[in-house]
């Protein structure tokens, strides 16, 4: 049902419903008509370059009804009342024929199918202004107009496509090494004289000159070149006698020159002027000439490919250049396939080709496949432009083995006293350049002591997914074993990598000092802060145990007996031992010919209820310094009879002889009694190399004294005093003590002299008590103190006399130990 409108703008119609029998009642459709009104929506004009021709858009004229509803099936007419006096208004057929026009629609506006083209250049000048007058129509609509559509012409409009602001700019043309001429239609700047007045135009003429010549040519105009020197030439030369561009016959595809142009009076000098003036660049297109043979750009014809896969072959590994030929033109022909694959396309990539250009080269196009072997191959071609005698090379193929990789392969550490530790990637850890990115980890052999969990589930295998998450851990079920080997292989799709071995190891829960320095033939006393294992103690309640496995090689571990100066081999100690200052080392290195000597044992360290744990310690060795031993040994008055070393006793009436090696401390020896041997009858052996020291905690030399020579209980070690006075001030003390001893042991000396000269023994002292046979012992160095050896042999007139008896020496001796022992704090 349709209703069409006519007559009134308002009106309606009465109607009934009835189903056959019965009837409703009269109702009545009220129609209202909305008058139909036309408007201009966009009227906004054209810009055009004189003498061009542009097509109208919607962005530049529009007309629209209200009618929105229905607006597609409304037709909009525009009637041309005036038409535009410098130009014209044409149609475009579907042909691209043209045709005039005065009476157009919006649909051809919006289709670009109505055009302005401007034909005045005479009228025109510089610029310009052009109209038609139109009018709108779209029935029953009222006629919209008459509207004026403005059209601006001017020289200074830059359109698309177009760069020049000048008549004509439109660059040329020439083969390689030719040469081109110039004319009014590719280089004209007439329309700059329409910028003045139309009555001076005949006054001036237009001037060019060049600003920057062509590269590659060069440009004649009549018999003579243009130089930097004369750069000028007007548009009228160009008109009659035109100019030239002759190429130089290099291989380049393109050239140009910088120009710049304004109109000049006839009658004056031809000068550039300072503004006014126009610059602008022609440009000269160069076709090559196939004068050039194609050149190979790349070296080492070679590709790299992984085994079975499928690479592109580029332009980095295969190129061939010619200035003369565009890639397209430079083609490949296979004259001998791979033998380990072959080249196809990428669509079909399964079908081998044997023709190819550079062009598919450049846009990733070709293709190697692999066939999956293992050996490497070669393809045999040639390549030609069409024109030269084509180029034969040999293109090598590497095939590179899909294989496994192991990134990480760390020992796993069991601290001691747990029995589950997780195994990540830090541990093991591997990459593979194959396709399948997957790798799988299978034990080959049994774990002796543990087994493998991922979660509470026991496995035999696992992925490097579980070692990066964290998932897999390894539990130890032996707790009298103290390491462990996991035995495994690797595998992909693809490869595999076998016989890998991951070692476990229990890491004692222990501190080792990390630069322990000893001095070479000074006994060195282990101590907490060598070697701690109280933590271990704690956790198990016990004593634990220490087990050489491999004793140092330059050095003695030694253990000195409780209640007993005997030394004996340390295979097995404790930390109780360690803590009592019992165990020792006692190096004996050679260290000619070097300064430091580094070592270490090994031992396996038990507790109750946990696993045995290997460690070891490392220590270095140093020379002793002579000049602090030389010191040392200065202040102690000797004699040695045979192997023995006999030191005088102070505070005892009969001289006492140590059996076993006992390390001297100068600085806790003041004023006490003390009896040492020579080290192996080694001279430097009863001192230490380190400086002396009152505070048990900073020398490594404490002494261990032998049990007829201290002053504590029988049933424990000595322990050292602690002293009670600040450092600064025992120090300038101790010196002053030490200077004082010094003093009176060479008093003591010498009144031994004294007493000797009167009393007669009865046995003359031996004058050589060296032995005559060649000995292995070190060579005594000549800046030791000469040690007499003197036998003690007992007289019938009178009792056995001491070395010290002489009452002066004792008397100082007992005041010097008084003051000794207030500085320590003994005796208050």
């Amino acid at each position: 049902l349709v209703f069409v409108h006519s007559g009134a703008m308002s009106g309606g119609f009465s109607f009934q419903v009835t189903d056959g029998l019965n009837f409703a009642p009269r109702q009545i459709f009220s129609i209202t008509a909305r008058a139909l009104v036309i408007s201009l929506e966009v009227n906004r004009g054209l810009s055009i370059f004189p003498g061009s021709v542009k097509p109208l858009s919607p962005h530049d004229l529009k007309a629209v009804t209200n009618d929105v509803d229905n607006a597609g099936n409304r037709s909009i007419t525009f009637t041309v009342v005036s038409s535009p006096r410098l130009g014209r208004l044409l149609r475009m057929n579907s042909d691209n024929s043209t045709e005039k026009v005065s009476v157009f629609t919006q649909y051809l506006v919006s289709e670009g199918l109505i055009l302005y083209q401007h034909v005045d250049r005479v009228n025109t000048g510089w610029t310009a202004e052009d109209s038609f007058t139109f009018i709108a129509s779209s029935p029953p609509a009222a006629a919209l107009g008459p509207r004026e559509f403005r059209i601006s012409i001017s020289c200074e409009i830059h359109e698309p496509g177009r760069q020049s602001c000048l008549l004509a700019n439109t660059g040329a043309a020439v083969k390689e090494g030719d040469k081109v001429l110039i004319d009014q239609s590719k280089l004209d700047a007439s329309n700059l004289l329409f910028k003045l007045p139309e009555s001076q135009r005949s006054s001036y003429e237009i001037w060019f000159q060049i600003i920057s010549l062509p590269y590659h040519g060069t440009i004649i105009v009549g018999e003579r070149n243009l130089t930097k020197g004369k750069p000028n030439f007007s548009q009228s030369l160009i008109n009659k006698l035109r100019i030239t561009y002759l190429h130089d016959d290099s291989e380049t595809l393109a050239d140009s020159f910088t120009f710049a142009v304004w109109s000049n009076e006839k009658h004056k000098s031809v000068t550039k002027p300072e503004a006014d003036f126009i610059e602008e660049m022609f440009n000269i297109t160069i076709t090559p000439v196939n004068d050039q043979a194609p050149e190979l750009k790349t070296k080492g014809l070679r590709l790299k490919v992984l085994q079975g896969s499928r690479l592109v072959v580029g332009p980095e590994v295969l190129k061939v250049e010619d200035l003369d030929s565009p890639p397209e033109e430079i083609r490949y022909t296979i004259i001998r396939n791979p033998n380990n694959g072959f080249l196809a396309m990428t669509y079909p990539p399964d079908i081998p080709v044997h023709q190819f250009t550079q062009a598919d080269i450049d846009n990733s196009q070709v293709w190697f496949t692999q066939d999956g072997s293992l050996s490497s191959g070669v393809f045999y071609f040639s390549v030609t432009d069409g024109e030269h005698r084509p180029l034969y090379k040999l293109f090598h193929l590497d095939v590179i083995p899909i294989s496994i990789t192991l990134m990480n392969l760390t020992d796993l550490l069991v601290p001691q006293g747990q029995t589950t530790v997780p195994i990540t990637n830090a541990h093991l850890s591997a990459v593979t350049n194959g396709r399948s990115p997957q790798i799988i980890y299978r034990i080959t052999w049994p774990l002796q002591h543990g087994h493998l969990l991922i979660g509470n589930q026991v496995v035999t295998g696992f992925g490097q997914e579980d070692l990066d998450s964290g998932r897999l851990s390894y539990h130890m079920t032996n707790l009298t074993a103290s390491e462990d080997q996991l035995r495994f292989s690797l595998f992909t799709s693809e490869c595999n990598l076998t016989g890998q071995t991951l070692g476990i190891r229990v890491q004692p829960l222990l501190r080792v000092t990390s630069n322990l320095k000893i001095a070479n033939r000074v006994t060195h006393q282990l101590r907490r802060k060598d070697l701690d294992a109280t933590e271990l103690a704690n956790m198990t309640n016990s004593d634990p145990k220490f087990e050489v496995t491999e004793p140092p090689v330059h050095a003695r571990l030694i253990r000195r007996v409780i209640h007993s100066t005997i030394m004996e081999d340390a295979t097995l100690f404790t930390q109780r031992d360690i803590d009592q200052g019992l165990l020792m080392l006692d190096p004996h290195a050679n260290l000619s010919g070097t300064d430091i000597l580094n070592d270490s044992f090994t031992f396996l360290l038990r507790a109750d209820h946990v696993q045995p744990a290997i460690g070891h310690l490392p220590f270095t060795i140093k020379p002793l310094d002579p000049w602090l031993l030389q010191t040392l040994t200065s202040d102690v008055p000797l004699l040695v009879t045979g192997d023995n070393l006999v030191t005088s006793v102070l505070l005892q009436k009969k001289p006492v002889v140590s059996s076993g090696p006992v390390a001297l401390t100068q600085m806790e020896t003041l004023g006490k009694l003390t009896q040492t041997r020579w080290n192996r009858a080694d001279p430097w052996g009863p001192f230490s190399g380190e400086e002396p020291s009152l505070d048990d905690k900073v020398s490594p030399t404490t002494s261990i004294w032998p049990l007829a020579a201290t002053k504590a209980s029988s049933g424990a070690p000595t322990q050292l005093r602690e002293s009670s006075y600040p450092l600064i001030v025992i120090i300038p003390l101790a010196a002053v003590f030490l200077l004082l001893m010094v003093t009176v042991v060479a008093l003591c000396v010498w009144l031994l002299g004294q007493r000797k000269e009167k009393a007669k023994p009865l046995m003359e002292p031996q004058a050589n008590l060296e032995p005559t046979t060649p000995s292995c012992r070190p060579e005594r160095s000549i800046t030791v103190p000469t040690v007499t050896v003197t036998p003690l042999m007992k007289s019938s007139s009178s009792p056995p006399a001491s070395l010290f008896r002489a009452p002066p020496c004792e008397q100082m001796l007992q005041w010097l130990n008084q003051q000794k022992d207030v500085l320590l704090g003994r005796r208050g």
